[in-house]
């Protein structure tokens, strides 16, 4: 039955076209569509892993302009906070950088300061040591002078050497009752006093020649008293015997006292060479004199050059003055006249100042030491 029913369907339906694959095409459609929504959804998996990613390492791209929107899913204001985050790190990480440079840098400095000091201290030991053994060796023995190694290391001995005596000085000062050591004196008797000149003999003179200071020279004096002994039983030199002297000192601006130096003494066939001092009348040092400073000559030239100047300044003003166009320069010589002042200024400032004594001022020679008539003279 089945087999008749079968044949007659196929001869009835030989002229209609049957579409068998309806219901496969609609399980295909349906495989294809859930193939395309795996692949979409796993896209989008794809796609949201990096911004995850970034977000929880917080990693920063090299280039942040270059990020575009399909790449990072994150927002403007995550990519802003970021960068700002990242230059709070980077700032936070210089400032460490630069402390730990400060730091190690006062460290440099107390190591080489703290070096200093201990170099100073052993080379001010050094020194103490040295000198207090060349005081205990020998007081009149100098002390040794320093290697160049140790003038290296010390580099200011100089200084504290000179620190050293200010403070001996200062100690000195502060006590006023300690006076000076002086060596032991030694007695002698005279020689013979008959015949002795003595030390410490004033001889009053009348001066024979004038003295002018502007050139050495020699100087006569003559005696206004008879020179007796020691005793004052024998007399050594007659009123009117010569004194002769050297005057060869220049003067120096401040100084109103000429200096003598009185070397032969001479009565008659007797020649003594005393070597004595010139005072005046009361017995202080060098005799007194009228004094030439030499103002006008010092100060003339270079006051007569200096108006010169002013003169030339004053004509230059006037010319500019004028109401014509010309144009006259003297710098030219307004600058010569100041070179010439300053020139003869240099010359004529140190002149040194003249001295006169005229001849007849009354003088006194003190004489420095014993001296014995004993071989020229004798007692009938």
């Amino acid at each position: 039955m089945k087999n008749e029913s079968r044949s007659n369907n196929d001869v009835g339906n030989r002229g209609v076209i049957e579409v068998k694959s309806k219901k496969s095409s609609k399980k295909i459609f349906i495989l294809l569509a859930s193939i395309f929504g795996i692949f979409v959804v796993a896209a989008m998996i794809i796609k949201m892993l990096p911004s995850k990613e970034v977000e929880q390492t917080g990693l920063e791209p090299k280039n942040e302009t270059l990020i575009s929107n399909s790449q990072d899913g994150a927002s403007l204001n995550s990519v802003m906070k970021t960068i700002m985050q990242n230059k709070q790190r980077e700032e936070t990480e210089r400032k460490q950088r630069e402390e730990q440079a400060e730091k190690e840098k006062k460290q440099k400095t107390e190591i080489n300061s703290d070096n200093d000091s201990t170099m100073q201290a052993m080379a001010m030991q050094g020194q103490s040591s040295s000198h207090s053994s060349s005081q205990s060796g020998n007081g009149q023995e100098k002390e040794r002078p320093l290697t160049k190694a140790e003038r290296q290391i010390t580099g200011d001995t100089l200084v504290k050497i000179e620190t050293r005596n200010e403070d001996k000085r200062s100690e000195k000062e502060k006590d006023s009752l300690q006076g000076e050591t002086y060596a032991d004196g030694t007695v002698s008797f005279a020689s013979n006093r008959r015949f002795l000149l003595a030390a410490g003999t004033s001889l009053s003179c009348v001066l024979q020649t004038k003295i002018v200071t502007s050139y050495p020279g020699i100087t006569l004096c003559q005696l206004t008293k008879d020179l007796y002994s020691d005793n004052g039983e024998t007399l050594l030199a007659r009123r009117g015997a010569m004194l002769m002297g050297e005057q060869n000192k220049v003067m120096t601006q401040g100084v109103a006292r000429v200096f003598v130096n009185w070397t032969n003494l001479k009565d008659g066939n007797v020649n003594v060479k005393i070597g004595a001092l010139g005072t005046d009348g009361l017995g202080a040092s060098g005799l007194p004199a009228w004094i030439d400073n030499h103002i006008f000559q010092r100060y003339s030239g270079a006051i007569m050059l200096s108006l010169l100047g002013d003169g030339m300044d004053i004509l230059k003003n006037t010319t500019q003055k004028s109401g014509n166009n010309s144009n006259i320069t003297y710098d030219n010589t307004s600058d010569t006249a100041q070179e010439l002042a300053k020139t003869t200024l240099e010359n004529t400032i140190n002149i040194p100042p003249t001295a006169y004594i005229n001849q007849g001022t009354v003088l006194s020679v003190i004489v420095p030491r014993n001296i014995d008539f004993s071989e020229v003279y004798g007692v009938q």
